[in-house]
């Protein structure tokens, strides 16, 4: 098993840890059964993960007396509604739960941050702890802290900075989703080599196979590198201050990809194709070379992320720019490669040449 620190030691002490491993669901329970976050698990997922690992889980936390509660959302984004918070705020209250108890957040990120921003906000704030078991949400979303719900007007409006208490990533649950769903993962995974790690970005270029048949050695070593550097980053800026905004390279463009398409695309698809039309944009302002724009396309092309043509309108995307929560004094925030393994962060990039990339790929 790996281990990752997350440090965040300021007024409060938020620190905790992230397990990365084959398996992860024994350790899981001993933790719970210790209670060592709670008293009752509250176990929240969506109606596919209910199937393939929900029932299952709750029935061994039922084995030891923890008189464990399974509550079910649909499956998918539309999910990550006020809607479904208010339903899993009221079926919480009518089990009986209180802040002595624990959320487990079992499935991909949009249970994540749905359960996270309910365990922030019943009561006050009860303990929860993150199960990921999509890609996505194991290198990226269930690290950190951001918890959020959509509403009609855009993406994550609703929502807070709260921290789990650990992370527990199990590489073989992985293996139950479609290429779809591990394509979008690999968005963020890319996205983490370009903005701090260029060996990163060479090794998934060298070991692509391994990595799209989730080959576990592999597997393990680039989930927890990813988390490892998503750890620095919001050790250094846990709420989004400054440096954490690097996070967000590819989200300014995806997120308006991805509200514009009505979400017919997944988040990491539409990170994916953020990431090629800034890459590109920044080659053509003369800031990224050649040379990386290069090892950019061949890790995208080598592991089959925003290839084909994007079916967009260039003006609704670049209007959806200007909705984004990054927009600073009017000025839409930019993360700009200006190496592999180097961003920056921009309020005057010209977005002209973003218009360009992606009328270029249309």
């Amino acid at each position: 098993m790996k281990t990752v620190s997350v440090e965040l030691r300021g007024s409060f002490d938020n620190s905790y840890e992230i397990y990365v491993d084959g398996s992860v669901v024994d350790r899981l329970v001993n933790d719970l059964s210790a209670r060592s976050y709670g008293n009752r698990p509250v176990v929240i997922c969506d109606e596919n993960t209910a199937g393939l690992f929900g029932q299952s889980l709750v029935e061994k936390l039922a084995k030891l007396d923890l008189d464990p509660v399974l509550l079910t959302v649909p499956a998918g984004e539309e999910s990550k509604s006020l809607n479904m918070f208010s339903f899993l705020l009221e079926g919480m209250l009518e089990a009986g739960i209180t802040r002595q108890d624990v959320v487990v957040a079992l499935g991909g990120g949009v249970v994540g941050d749905l359960a996270g921003y309910v365990a922030g906000s019943y009561m006050r704030g009860l303990n929860f702890v993150q199960v990921p078991t999509t890609l996505l949400s194991q290198v990226d979303s269930s690290v950190g802290g951001k918890v959020a719900v959509n509403i009609p007007g855009g993406k994550n409006y609703c929502g807070m900075f709260y921290q789990p208490r650990a992370v527990y990533a199990g590489i073989e649950a992985l293996k139950s989703l479609p290429e779809k769903e591990i394509l979008s993962g690999l968005g963020e995974v890319v996205k983490h080599g370009v903005i701090a790690d260029r060996e990163l970005v060479e090794y998934l270029v060298a070991n692509s196979e391994g990595v799209l048949s989730l080959e576990p050695e592999v597997m393990k070593y680039t989930v927890a590198r990813c988390c490892e550097i998503k750890a620095d980053v919001v050790r250094r800026d846990e709420k989004e201050g400054g440096v954490r905004r690097v996070l967000n390279y590819g989200h300014t463009v995806g997120h308006a990809i991805e509200t514009h398409l009505g979400y017919r695309l997944t988040h990491g698809e539409c990170v994916a194709w953020g990431m090629r039309i800034v890459a590109a944009a920044s080659n053509a302002a003369g800031m990224l070379s050649d040379v990386d724009l290069l090892l950019h396309t061949k890790v995208m092309d080598s592991l089959k992320l925003a290839t084909g043509q994007l079916e967009v309108e260039t003006a609704d995307v670049m209007e959806m720019m200007k909705r984004d929560k990054k927009v600073k004094a009017g000025k839409i925030v930019m993360v700009v490669p200006r190496s592999i393994g180097e961003v920056e962060i921009q309020e005057d990039f010209p977005l002209e040449l973003i218009a360009a990339e992606i009328d270029r790929l249309k």
